[in-house]
């Protein structure tokens, strides 16, 4: 059976990679003693894929993996077993069954929403903040990007879908964004919070949460 897992990566492992992510939950899954399908050939590896990458130094509410089992378990039980060896701050927030389902869930991701929380060195104003986000998506947003054929100028605003801001405190201000998120790729908000930096004539040191990854589930069936 196939089933998926939607984690949690929160403060104290907001610095691990998604290698030793990978790595962390073929642990678990281990520890755990769950009945894990292996791949065929010389070197064997439990079927386990991850949806997407999160970048370094972010936190999760909502992360996807699936997993192969090679004979059946119920959702709670897996989740009980799983909960019981994964280190501190690591959640599992839900599991669900994708039945005979073999689609991956990269290919039914569809978008992303980000909550940022930016510190600059003076007073958030504000108005002009708002006023420097309605600039920076009132036309193209074009950044150097590592692509197959080397860097290159891309614009990215056709990526974003939503920035707001939410208030502010002092010397911090609070975003929302939202962007695309797709097998082809998605929106960066460190990338677009530079941009942003830029508008403003100013530097920032941001702390940004990936709350949701919208997947269309029926695209799995």
């Amino acid at each position: 059976m196939r089933l998926a897992v939607v984690f949690t990566k929160e403060d104290p492992v907001r610095f691990v990679s998604h290698l030793d992510v990978q790595r962390l939950f073929q642990r678990a899954f281990r520890r755990a003693k769950l009945p894990l399908a292996y791949s065929q050939g010389f070197n064997p590896h439990p079927l386990v894929s991850f949806a997407t990458a999160l970048s370094v130094g972010m936190t999760s509410r909502g992360e996807y993996l699936d997993v192969m089992l090679t004979e059946p378990m119920t959702t709670d039980a897996f989740r009980s077993a799983v909960e019981s060896v994964l280190p501190d701050g690591v959640r599992i927030a839900e599991v669900f069954d994708l039945g005979e389902s073999r689609k991956s869930l990269t290919s039914a991701m569809r978008s992303a929403d980000y909550f940022a929380e930016v510190a600059f060195p003076g007073p958030a104003d504000a108005d002009g903040i708002k006023q420097a986000i309605a600039d920076l998506l009132a036309s193209e947003i074009v950044v150097m990007k590592k692509t197959k054929g080397g860097i290159k100028p891309v614009d990215i605003r056709p990526m974003v879908i939503s920035m707001e801001l939410v208030k502010t405190e002092g010397n911090t201000a609070f975003f929302s964004m939202t962007g695309k998120l797709t097998a082809e790729g998605g929106l960066n908000p460190e990338t677009l919070l530079g941009e942003l930096y830029e508008k403003l004539g100013t530097s920032g040191a941001a702390r940004i949460e990936r709350v949701r990854i919208e997947l269309d589930r029926e695209a799995l069936k």
